[in-house]
Formats: structure tokens, C-alpha cells, sequence
């Protein structure tokens, strides 16, 4: 129990006492301690940092197991393949290759990437007909193979592919009724005539088309005559205006970017009663007309035939430049509704040299009773054609032939 009148302090120890006096020493009161506060942590602020010394062992540790790592994985693995077999030898499309003895056919195909392409079967334009008309393959030792079969020493794998193919052809032989001129054709002799086509077997699609004379021909007593490049200004319509004054019918094989440039002129033709044919888009005579490709020479005789059916004409022959013609272009004339014409007297009237009298002499030695003659009324200067066309008229009726449009 406290006493009232003692102060607030902590009792004395009465045993305690200071060496050599025996009179009992008073302790110090104990000081009291304040209670620690415990600030919280912040999450984000680091830990304690470690001594230097344990980072660095443990570093020195990490690398230490780095070490042993790099070494001891390549012993293991040179281990397993001291205790794995040999790879065997087998033959890809004839060349070595080394696999493993566990590797499948199936497998060798997918890690090689192999892939057999199949061959296509080609109308006779080179259009594709069926894509997968000879399947390509991949043979083990030469036969087809179950892809889960293990590869052996020497087994060969080869890759065929599948090879193209155009179709076969047919001839086909029909006679045409009445009489007819030839295609082409080069004079005005009619005959029976027989029509021979050589198509695709599948497709239908004609390869070419040629005609042939059976028995006697008839020739009429007439000449064509017949103007090549037009409308061509300052000639074709200087050309018309002595056909007219002379009454002669003609016909004009016009070419068809210029007949679009000069509808007025071909309009003219027509209202003269002249025959108006095609003689190409833009007259292409190098190479030869014959041995461009089948979509130039179709696109040739069809862009023309279009231009001429806006201003109302409807042709029924062509000429191809420079007179190149063979079956294949005879063939797509005839798809295009076209006769191919050409001619047998060629006075050479676009040469530099021609002069009037030339091209006159030229024609009336050449003609014959049904012969076609060619002139220009385009191409460049016709001056001279202009000239010697009215001698060339009158020397012609002269020997009783008549002049004809085609």
C-alpha cells in the first residue's frame, strides 16, 4: 500500500548495498519506456536491401549454375545420341538424304514439303478443260504407299507430277450448198465447194478451216476491183467520185480505227452502193498477220466489225494486211461471220515509184475473166492511182469484162 506522504517513485532495495558502507543504498527509479509505433509499409517502397556480401554470393551462385547448365546439357544430349541408331540413307528423287529410323513416308513427305502437281487437260486454244486430268503422286520404291509405312535403307521416293495435255482433234468434211468462191479467196470462179474443219474433240473449238474446189468452176466475164486502207483523206472520196461518174461498183476493205476517225467517208461508200469489208483495226503486216496470236487476229476482225455495225454496215469478207492468211486465220474469220478475199493482180500502186502509166500497165497485162484486182485508196499519197483509174476502167470493158463488187 502506498504511503500518502512518500513521493511517486519506485521502492528501494534494502539488500543492496554500496561496498563498504552499511547504510542500504536507494536505487534509481526505472525509466519508463515509451511503446514503439509501427509505421505500416508502403507497398511500393523496396524491401530491405540485403548485406553486399549475401548478393554477392548469391550471384556468384547463379553463375555457378550457368556454368553447369552449358556443360552438362551437350553431355546429355551427345549421350542420348551415343545411345540413339545411326540415321539411314534413302533415295529423294534419286538424291541422298539421311533420316531417322523412326521417320515415316508420311513424315519425310511433311517435313520435305513434297507436293505432286497434276496435269491439265488444254482445249486447242491452251484453255484449261479439266484441271486435274493426270494426278501428280509421290511413290515409295515406286508404287503408291500408306503414309504410316517406316522408311528403310535405300527405299526411293519420287515425285511425279501429273503431265498437260491439249485434247484431241477431229476433221470434219461438209459440202457447202450451191456454188461458192473459195476461202480464201482469190478470184471470182465458183464451184462446188467442200468445207473441211479440224476442231477440238471435247471443246468444239475450231483449229482451222480451209475449203477445197470439187469439179468443174464457173468464171464469170467480170473483174473486181478492189481499194485497200481507207477512208484515207484526199483520196477515197476523189476515188468514189470517179466510180460514180463511170458507174462501176467496187468494193473498199476499210481498216477500223480509221473508219471511226472518218465515219462521214464510209457513210459516203455505202450511200454509193460500194461493198464495204474489213481489213483489220490498224493493218499489223510485221510479223506477218498469219503468225500473230489467235486473240490479236480475233480482236483484229471483231473491233472492226463493231466499229462498222454503228454506222449500219454488216461485212461479210475480209482481207488481212500484207494478204497473210493461212487455215487458223480462216477459221476465225468464219467465227467472226467473215470470208477471207485476196486477189490475183497486184499492180503495186503503193510503191514509190508508181507512176500512172505503171499501174495501168500492170493491171490490164494480169487480168483475166474473174480476176480481183488490188488498189489503195489509202496508206499515204494515191495520186497516181487516181490517175490511171479511169484508163484502167475503160481498158477493162474494152476486152467485154464487166466490173463487179465483191
Amino acid at each position: 500500500m502506498r504511503h500518502p506522504d512518500r513521493p511517486n517513485e519506485m521502492p528501494t532495495f534494502l539488500d543492496e548495498r554500496t561496498p563498504g558502507s552499511a547504510t542500504p543504498r536507494a536505487r534509481r527509479p526505472l525509466r519508463q519506456r515509451t511503446p514503439l509505433r509501427v509505421r505500416p509499409r508502403d507497398p511500393k517502397s523496396p524491401g530491405p536491401r540485403r548485406p553486399f556480401g549475401s548478393r554477392l554470393r548469391s550471384h556468384i551462385g547463379y553463375q555457378v549454375l550457368v556454368v553447369l547448365l552449358v556443360i552438362a546439357v551437350p553431355l546429355v544430349i551427345v549421350a542420348r545420341l551415343h545411345d540413339a541408331p545411326p540415321p539411314i540413307r534413302v533415295l529423294l528423287n534419286d538424291k541422298p538424304v539421311l533420316v531417322s529410323t523412326k521417320t515415316t513416308f508420311g513424315a519425310l513427305v511433311r517435313q520435305r514439303k513434297l507436293h505432286a502437281t497434276d496435269g491439265r487437260l488444254l482445249d486447242v486454244q491452251g484453255k484449261v478443260l479439266n484441271p486435274h486430268a493426270d494426278p501428280g503422286k509421290i511413290t515409295l520404291n515406286g508404287d503408291p504407299a500408306k503414309r504410316t509405312l517406316l522408311l528403310h535403307p535405300g527405299d526411293r521416293i519420287e515425285v511425279h507430277d501429273g503431265k498437260d495435255k491439249t485434247e484431241p482433234t477431229v476433221t470434219k468434211r461438209t459440202m457447202l450448198p450451191g456454188r461458192n468462191p473459195g476461202n480464201p479467196q482469190y478470184t471470182l470462179e465458183t464451184g462446188k465447194v467442200q468445207q473441211i474443219t479440224t476442231e477440238g474433240k471435247v471443246s468444239g473449238e475450231i483449229v482451222s478451216t480451209r475449203y477445197v474446189t470439187k469439179g468443174s468452176s464457173r468464171t464469170p466475164p467480170a473483174v473486181a476491183l478492189t481499194f485497200d486502207d481507207g477512208p484515207w483523206p484526199g483520196s477515197t472520196l476523189r476515188i468514189l467520185s470517179v466510180l460514180e461518174k463511170m458507174h462501176v461498183k467496187a468494193t473498199f476493205f476499210v481498216i477500223g480505227n480509221l473508219a471511226a476517225r472518218y465515219p462521214d467517208m464510209v457513210r459516203r461508200e455505202e450511200h454509193a452502193g460500194m461493198t464495204i469489208a474489213n481489213h483489220s483495226w490498224d493493218h499489223p503486216n510485221s510479223p506477218p498477220f498469219d503468225t500473230l496470236p489467235a486473240r490479236r487476229i480475233d480482236n483484229e476482225m471483231s473491233m472492226t466489225n463493231e466499229e462498222l455495225r454503228k454506222l449500219g454496215v454488216h461485212p461479210e469478207l475480209f482481207r488481212p494486211p500484207g494478204g497473210s492468211v493461212d487455215d487458223n486465220e480462216v477459221a476465225i474469220a468464219r467465227q467472226n461471220g467473215l470470208r477471207v478475199v485476196n486477189w490475183d493482180v497486184d499492180p503495186r500502186d503503193w510503191a514509190p515509184d508508181a507512176t500512172p502509166a505503171s499501174i495501168t500497165k500492170a493491171v490490164l497485162s494480169g487480168i483475166r475473166p474473174g480476176s480481183i484486182v488490188d488498189l489503195h485508196d489509202g496508206g499515204g499519197d494515191q495520186s497516181a492511182t487516181i490517175k490511171a483509174l479511169p484508163d484502167i476502167i475503160r481498158g477493162i470493158r474494152k476486152r467485154g469484162l464487166q466490173l463487179v463488187a465483191l
